[in-house]
Order: C-alpha cells, then structure tokens, then sequence
C-alpha cells in the first residue's frame, strides 16, 4: 500500500485529466474507474476485496428488490453495515487530548481487524445503503451496468473528500465528463483555494492547538481550546472538499457541498447544522428520521426521535461514552431552542451578534468533548482553577497573527461570494481581479503556508 500525499493526486489528476481527453464519450467514465480502481487498490491493497463485496451485494440486492422477490431487506442492510461495525467497534479515533479512553464498544485492533480499516468505508456503506433504499421507495432506477454501480461507490475523490451523493446524482454526473478550458480553470481554482485553507489555515491552528493543549490551561480558558478545534476542524475538513471538488471539476463532475459559507457564523445551533456537514446531516433525515417518524403520524415523538437521529451521529463517529454525551448535546440543544423563542426575543439590532457569540460558546464547549477521551479528564481542566499560559501568546504570536490574517482573508471572500461556491464567485469577477486573488492566495501559501505533517482529520470516520 502507498500513502495518498500531494504526488500520488498529482499523478491521479494528470493520468486521469489526459485519458479521458484522449477517449471518446460514452466510455470516459471508465477511465474514471480505472484510474479510481488502481488508486484505491494502491491505497488499502487487500481490503478493496471487502469494498468489491458490498458492491457485489449491492448490485445482486438491487435486482431482487426492484422485483419485489421474498429478501429480507433489513438482513442485507445489517449485512453492508457488518463491515462498518467492526471497524467503529475495534478502532478508536484519533484524539487530541489523550486521558485514557471510555469505550462502550472495544477500543483495540488485532490484526484481522486491520482488514476493514478502509479508507471511506462509511462513505462506501452509506452510499450502497441510500442507494438501495432509493430504488425501494421508486427514487431511482436499477443500476443494471455493475462497472457503473463500482464507480459510484469507488469515485476517489468523492472518497477522499467525504460528501455522500445519491447514486441518480453521480450517475447523470458521470455522462457529462468532459477536460475543457472552463472545467480546467473552475477545478484549479478549487484545488488553490483549498490548499491556502489547509496548509495557511488549518495547518497552523493544529500546530497551535497542540501547542495549547501542552499548557496547564484551564477553567474557562479551557474553552479557548474547544473554540480553536472547532475552526481547525472546518478549515481541514472544508479545505479537503474544495481540493477534491476541483479535482473532479477538471473533468466536468461536480461534487456536492458540505459545507455553507460562513456557517462558523451561525447563530444557532439549528441553523450551524443545516449549513454544517449537509450531506450526512441529509443521510440520517432521510434514511432514518423521516423513516421512522412516518409511525409517529401525531407528531408526539419528533423530538425523541431527533435526539436519536444525532446519537446515532455521535456513535457512528465512534462508539464511546464521551461521543454519546456529544450526540446528546447536540440533540438537547436543539430539541430546547425549539422549545424557546430566541427569534423573538428584544434587541434586534444585536441579535445576529449576541447569537453568533452563544453559538460560538456552546460550540467550543462541546468541541472539547468531541476531542476528549475521557469526561473525568474534561471535567477536572474544565472546572479547575482558571489559568491561561501568557507565555503561549509571546511564544506564537506570529502564527496567531497568520491565523487571524488568513481567516479575514477566507471570511472576506466567503462574504463576497455568498451562497456561490468559490469557483463560481470568482467566474463572476473581472480578469484582473481573478489574477489579483491567485496571486494572493499563491503568495500566502508559499510565505505562510505549513507543508505536509496534517491529514483529513474526518478521514478516519
């Protein structure tokens, strides 16, 4: 197996980008499997046996479904899940604060576990399973090209990048491939934005956030730490989407987005979510919520049922106690701004800037749980004696300052684009301000920006 760094993508785009100009259409998208197929292999080796198993069963229960023959649905739903399991049950997450862990379900890997550590395997199982539940309910066709249906599931930079499509979506997206100039200079704007987000941004918040986490802060400064994990965390997860989003829009495919603009500005929590990780935010309304609260026909279950809904959540990021608090949280908090009317409150004037400032709070709080192994731990640095190492600002504050520069850079064009993704923003600019834009975004990177030691952090979900 090889690791995915910037050449092994470089080689993937350059390889891909130049078969498919040389083949004609119908048959581009079998460039794309290819390509896809030998990547992925290289990437997991052995392991692509259990990914071609699920595609396997997907395509054999697609048919028995849309015939309506005696299956048992749930048995093969269970079954394509069986692989996720193993894995969230024996493979801890990658914390950044280490107290010890609280696992309700394992916590330790053997070596025959080692098989299932696949690389987007949730993407992988959520696609297969939405796809099969859309052909149940009559929202798409069988999918009777099975090369077609182990593209969808295995199209590496929707792998790589995370954002769950439905199949109908991907599958009239991969008829339209095409290497043309506006595709090129759409996808290269992306992949430009996306590495000033990761190496000037969310590079250098980690650096400081590990550096944080090695003081003796606490108390209320604690929530400092929380805050910086929640922009570190948008920033490396949005700036992965926008680099693979180029990626395929230099062929013409267009992935969804998973995040708003400017969502780090929500002024609630009910509004943070529906700007915040959409697609499988999508998955869990669609395929479970909506599923169930069809039984509920007075609606006096709905808010029991969404806090399920984001248990479910919180536990498919990792069966722990702690991410089970998390879940419930988030549900909680929900579930009581709908109880209470916030929007019509007083103050109108400052309503939007109180609210930004509530959210940011209670985010950075729960923040803390998401990274932290152990709520014993959490609880003694959040309750301890407040203490914030002044040090730690004398010995950093450059890369502060690169932050704070960078992040007013990245909020000033997401300001300017409103709900246009980058690429389309600057499609609507002049020439010269396009020019002006790369050349910034290039200098910063190349002055500011950290090279390699950050990883997609939400990968290994």
């Amino acid at each position: 197996m090889v690791g995915a760094n910037f050449l092994f993508v470089a080689v993937f785009v350059i390889v891909t980008a130049s078969l498919i100009w040389l083949v004609k259409q119908p048959h581009r998208w079998k460039v794309l499997l290819a390509t896809s197929s030998i990547s992925y292999y290289l990437l997991i080796g052995n392991s692509v046996l259990v990914v071609l198993s699920l595609a396997v069963i997907s395509y054999w229960a697609s048919f028995t479904i849309s015939k309506k023959t005696k299956i048992s649905f749930y048995q093969v739903i269970i079954i394509l899940f069986a692989p996720l399991i193993i894995y969230k049950c024996t493979t801890p997450t990658n914390h950044f604060v280490e107290y010890g862990i609280d696992t309700l379900g394992g916590g330790y890997s053997t070596e025959w576990v080692s098989f299932f550590e696949i690389l987007g395997l949730s993407y992988i199982t959520f696609n297969a399973i939405s796809y099969l539940v859309d052909i149940k309910r009559g929202y798409v066709e069988v999918q009777k090209n099975f090369c077609l249906l182990l593209l969808y599931l295995i199209y590496l930079p929707a792998v790589f990048s995370g954002p769950l499509h439905r199949a109908k979506y991907l599958f009239s997206e991969f008829q339209k491939i095409e290497v043309n100039d506006k595709n090129v200079s759409c996808g290269l704007r992306l992949i430009l934005w996306g590495i000033f987000k990761n190496v000037v941004l969310a590079q250098t918040i980690y650096d400081l956030l590990i550096q944080l986490n090695k003081t003796e802060i606490s108390g209320a400064y604690y929530l400092i730490v929380g805050f910086m994990f929640f922009l570190y965390l948008y920033c490396n997860f949005s700036s992965f989407i926008d680099f693979f989003q180029g990626v395929s829009q230099i062929w013409g495919i267009t992935l969804k987005n998973n995040f708003l603009n400017r969502v780090y500005l929500s002024t609630s929590r009910q509004q943070f979510w529906k700007g915040w990780h959409i697609t499988l935010n999508e998955w869990f309304r669609d395929y479970f919520f909506f599923a169930v609260s069809k039984y509920d026909r007075e609606r006096r279950y709905s808010n029991v049922l969404l806090l399920i809904t984001f248990i479910l959540i919180a536990l498919w990021h990792e069966l722990s106690l702690v991410l089970l608090i998390w879940g419930m949280g988030n549900g909680l908090w929900i579930v009581i701004e709908k109880m209470v009317p916030f929007k019509n409150w007083q103050f109108v004037k400052y309503r939007k800037f109180l609210g930004v400032g509530y959210h940011l709070c209670l985010s950075s709080l729960l923040a803390l749980v998401f990274i932290t192994p152990s709520i014993s731990g959490f609880a003694s640095r959040l309750w301890g004696q407040s203490y914030f190492p002044i040090s730690f600002i004398h010995d950093y504050l450059t890369r502060i300052l690169i932050v704070i520069f960078g992040f007013l850079i990245m909020d000033f064009h997401y300001a300017r684009a409103g709900k246009l993704r980058f690429d389309n923003y600057l499609e609507g600019q002049s020439g010269i301000t396009r020019w002006v834009i790369y050349y910034k975004l290039a200098a910063l990177i190349l002055i500011f920006g950290i090279s390699g030691g950050v990883e997609n952090y939400y990968i290994q979900f």
